[in-house]
């Protein structure tokens, strides 16, 4: 064995007795958390108040439990080495057995780690060396080291490849993985940005955007404990991506993570997809105003109010129930909510209105009598009174009338509340899409800006399936009725952002109060429901520029080759963006045409290929949507993942086969970005099969 090799497992063994260390210390941690939980949850509590707090405890130790079961994989993945001397290992979470000493492990997160990704040989950050560790479960097998403050190798180095050249020559195993070993110094900036309010990072194929924003949630959660309350919302365009990214938060330690689409925001499920035309105008910002003017028309729009109180009809005036209108709206609660402010000052107004006229009716019968009499029957009572020693005066018709039991009475009466539903009736949120949505004198009352014929592509037939594109007129219309809809959420992260319309954005925001968000897109990939042309404009209404651009540059996962047959098609859809700087190299993208009634064979024989070629690797086959049925019948399934272009965004694979390019242009609007979009799938081989047109 060479003083090379030697020297190597010298350094393996050492690193190795202190990983065993830490697992003993995180062992130790985790099953107290167990053992506490256990006697939580076996206690007897007496009365609610224990129960309630039995409850809480049970709660955060279980979650704590969550956090150290999601950190055990990969525990400890890096060292640093100060020039000082001091030596620091990093890892998923903190470990620390006395507050006055070093901790064993440095949480990923936190400060004293932020050399570890960020410091170079330019800017060292104080740091000799960083050490990388491979580990099979908690067994050190291997580490590289970086010398970054200019000093020559001494007989502890091991210098060598990192782990960056490693995870990209990984096979890829359909679900993504953490990157909290292998962030770039590009990246960990974005990661560990103390911005606080929306920050928006952009880049094209392979740059890492979705690992960047989903470290970013855990730092969040870390670093700002008031947006871990809440925890995090991740929003992918389709539960294919939400499966391929469900392990990334958890093996952070982060469990309080709901992952959704924006239909499963809405809590709907569509029956119909929308065209394009229409998808794109029911996402527009505008079916907003129209549905919150639908709402105001049914709030006592105009007229007087007459109701039969007991035997008597009281009559309230236009503008007594204009200023009981008034005042309802602007408590600024939704519509149903408003209904009881509007009826409780409603019958404030009525009970007024009972006293008057009960004083009226008093007066008017005192002065009969006085007319018919001529006795006056106030000076009488109170004659009686001083003869009886009570100088107290009279009481008047007014001073007779008991308001407080009056209000009480009508708030409870049934016939009120029905009479009250003329004037501002309970409201269902699907019935006031149908509405609007079902009747074309409403459409043309409500969005006169649009034409008559696009009006007409949003009418839609009563009772007809809910489409994808109604989902977030759902949502708008249930927070105008009912309040917000559903949890709010400490941080959300929309992946594919530039995917979203106008109306997605308005659900995304009701859900995140603190606007704490890391959105990642890429407009060049953007799909044709998109009506923003940049984040500007996507954004404005939601939070102004109040928003923090990064950019990444570096493509990680896509080949050079593979980003050099994107690059005019790139000129096309993105005028003016540059393209981005790819890190790796590898094969030539092939081309292989086939006559159309042998699309499925040859395709099949190109598969078969390539599994034997490259056994263990993952095959992607993305085609137009309209493609997939015949493919998957033709058995592509047995050797790939068949993936329709529209959901290709955010996926990658070793190896992705573009059938019929030309057929994934014309299959829908913008069919060029998702052609882009199909061609920037692999990391390593990308194969693209035309479809030679009948005469050729």
């Amino acid at each position: 064995m060479s003083q090379i090799n030697e020297n190597a497992e010298r350094q393996v063994e050492l690193e190795r007795a202190r990983v065993s260390a830490i697992g003993a210390l995180f062992d130790e941690r985790l099953a107290g958390a167990r053992a506490s939980l256990g006697q939580v949850l076996a206690s007897v509590a007496d009365g609610a108040g224990e129960v309630y707090e039995r409850e809480v405890a049970a709660g955060r130790l279980a979650g704590e439990v969550r956090r150290l079961e999601g950190a055990e994989g990969g525990l400890v993945f890096g060292r640093i080495d100060l020039a000082d001397g001091m030596v620091l290992r990093i890892g998923r979470l903190g470990l620390q057995r006395d507050e006055d000493e070093l901790p064993l492990l440095v949480d990923w997160r936190a400060e004293a780690a932020r050399s570890f990704y960020e410091a170079t040989p330019v800017h060292p950050m104080g740091l000799r060396r960083r050490r990388h560790l491979s580990l099979t479960g908690r067994t050190v097998v291997g580490l590289s080291d970086e010398l970054l403050d200019g000093s020559e190798p001494t007989a502890g180095d091991v210098v060598g490849d990192g782990p960056l050249a490693a995870a990209l020559q990984a096979r890829r195993t359909g679900r993504m993985g953490t990157a909290v070993a292998t962030l770039q110094a590009e990246q960990d900036a974005i990661v560990r940005s103390s911005h606080r309010g929306v920050t928006v990072v952009q880049g094209g194929p392979g740059t890492g955007k979705t690992v960047v924003a989903l470290h970013r949630a855990a730092y969040v959660l870390y670093a700002f404990p008031k947006a871990a309350e809440h925890g995090v919302l991740v929003l992918g365009p389709n539960a294919r991506f939400l499966d391929y990214i469900s392990q990334v938060l958890p093996s952070l330690g982060e469990n309080d993570v709901v992952l959704a689409t924006c239909e499963e925001l809405a809590g709907v499920v569509p029956g119909a997809v929308e065209g394009f035309a229409a998808a794109r105008l029911k996402g527009g910002a505008v079916l907003a105003d129209a549905l919150a003017g639908l709402v105001r028309s049914r709030q006592a729009p105009d007229g007087d109010f007459t109701v039969r109180v007991g035997q008597e009809w009281v009559r309230l005036e236009e503008g007594e129930v204009a200023g009981v209108r008034q005042a309802a709206q602007a408590s600024g609660l939704a519509h149903n909510r408003a209904r009881r402010v509007f009826l409780e000052l409603l019958v404030d107004a009525l009970t007024g209105a009972l006293a008057r006229d009960t004083a009226a009716t008093l007066e008017r019968l005192d002065a009969e009598v006085m007319q018919l009499t001529g006795v006056d029957l106030d000076r009488m009572a109170a004659r009686d009174l001083r003869n009886l020693g009570i100088d107290d005066p009279p009481a008047t018709g007014a001073d007779e009338f008991d308001a407080d039991a009056v209000r009480a009475a009508l708030l409870d009466d049934p016939h009120l509340d029905r009479a009250v539903d003329g004037l501002w009736p309970r409201l269902v949120p699907g019935d006031l899409v149908g509405a609007l949505l079902a009747d074309t004198d409403k459409l043309a009352e409500h969005l006169p800006q649009l034409t008559d014929e696009e009006r007409a592509l949003l009418l839609r037939s009563p009772g007809a399936p809910w489409t994808d594109a109604d989902l977030p007129l759902l949502d708008e219309a249930a927070s105008l009725v009912d309040g917000p809809p559903g949890r709010t959420f400490g941080h959300v992260v929309v992946d594919e952002a530039q995917e979203l319309t106008a109306m997605q954005w308005r659900m995304i925001v009701r859900r995140c109060p603190g606007r704490s968000m890391t959105l990642v897109g890429d407009f060049a990939q953007a799909g044709p429901a998109t009506a923003a042309r940049d984040w500007n404009e996507a954004l404005d209404p939601h939070v102004g520029r109040r928003f923090d651009l990064r950019t990444l540059t570096v493509s990680y996962r896509t080949t050079e080759e593979i980003l050099a047959t994107t690059g005019e098609l790139l000129a096309r859809i993105a005028p003016g963006q540059p393209p981005v700087r790819s890190i790796r190299h590898g094969e030539e993208p092939r081309t292989v045409a086939v006559e159309p009634r042998r699309l499925a064979g040859d395709l099949l024989r190109e598969l078969r290929a390539q599994s034997a070629a490259h056994p263990g690797e993952l095959l992607g086959v993305v085609c137009a949507d309209d493609k997939v049925a015949e493919l998957a019948a033709a058995g592509v399934e047995r050797y790939a993942r068949l993936v329709p272009a529209s959901q290709a965004r955010g996926l990658e694979f070793d190896e992705a086969v573009v059938v019929d390019p030309d057929g994934i242009v014309a299959a829908r609007p913008a069919g060029e970005r998702d052609l882009y979009v199909a061609l920037t799938r692999a990391t390593k081989r990308l194969c693209t099969v035309t479809v030679r047109s009948a005469g050729g």
